[in-house]
């Protein structure tokens, strides 16, 4: 299995080779050592940066599972994330695409599973999208995506630091503790000792993006199939689609996410 160290590496090689470009630019290069779709037009409007996937000696080279902060992560989701988490140089806050973030990292990885999950029921497939949740939505995802928003926040807050470095910082870090700060700065949450006082809002929280995410669905650019194509426009605009939100759907998923931030924290509710 490649470990954390093989990695650094590589990127740093390329940092290396392309100095006096941002952290902004350099992780969006990074996604062109993914996978293909990470490369798709879909992420060229996500992101604002057009990467073509890079073939050759080094294709896929960051297309790995790796532990990070001791925890199993799916390396290649992590950099595709990340490289919609690092603000675009002179931009603090992207007015175009940063409200939508969450939509290309966890709250995307639920909507997908929900919207994959109802086209499937549609058809009379006995499945339960518990099940598909956990295949789809998986914890190697989720800690893909609570490192992208942390390294990416920590790249925002000092730019001078490279991407290198700040996976190198994340991860002597655990992940429990890495997730107990994601709480309190994505969601607000209030920890006291081992309790989460705040779960209800949490929860509601997490609804509310994965809906967003199922509303923006289209349809016709059948993003189901591809769980991380996800598309990000402006709230404004909106599609006709045929995805009925089902409050139950919502609850189950963001139910999924909450275990695992829960869980993996060492939290239990108030």
């Amino acid at each position: 299995m490649t470990d954390v160290k093989e990695v650094l590496s590589f990127i740093e090689k390329i940092e290396g080779e392309n100095l006096g470009k941002s952290a902004y630019e350099i992780a969006n290069l990074l996604r062109g050592y993914t996978k293909s779709e990470y490369t798709s037009k879909l992420w060229t409007v996500a992101t604002g940066y057009k990467q073509k996937y890079i073939a050759g000696e080094f294709q896929g080279r960051l297309n790995k599972h790796l532990l990070l902060s001791g925890e199993m992560t799916d390396f290649a989701h992590f950099i595709a994330s990340l490289s919609d988490q690092i603000n675009q140089p002179g931009i603090k806050k992207s007015d175009l695409t940063s409200w939508t973030s969450d939509h290309t990292s966890w709250a995307g990885d639920i909507g997908s599973a929900i919207i994959f999950y109802r086209s499937q029921a549609d058809k009379g497939n006995a499945m339960t999208l518990e099940k598909v949740l956990i295949g789809l939505a998986s914890d190697s995802d989720f800690t893909a995506n609570i490192a992208a928003y942390l390294v990416g926040f920590m790249i925002n807050v000092n730019q001078q630091t490279t991407i290198s470095k700040a996976i190198y910082d994340y991860d002597k870090i655990q992940y429990a503790t890495h997730l107990q700060t994601f709480i309190k700065k994505r969601f607000g949450g209030i920890i006291e000792g081992n309790k989460l006082q705040n779960t209800d809002l949490i929860e509601s929280a997490i609804q509310q993006s994965v809906s967003t995410f199922i509303g923006l669905y289209s349809p016709a650019s059948n993003l189901y199939k591809s769980l991380k194509y996800l598309l990000k426009f402006p709230p404004q605009i909106r599609w006709q689609n045929k995805i009925v939100i089902n409050s139950s759907d919502l609850q189950i998923g963001s139910q999924h996410f909450l275990s695992h931030l829960m869980k993996y924290a060492a939290l239990d509710r108030q």
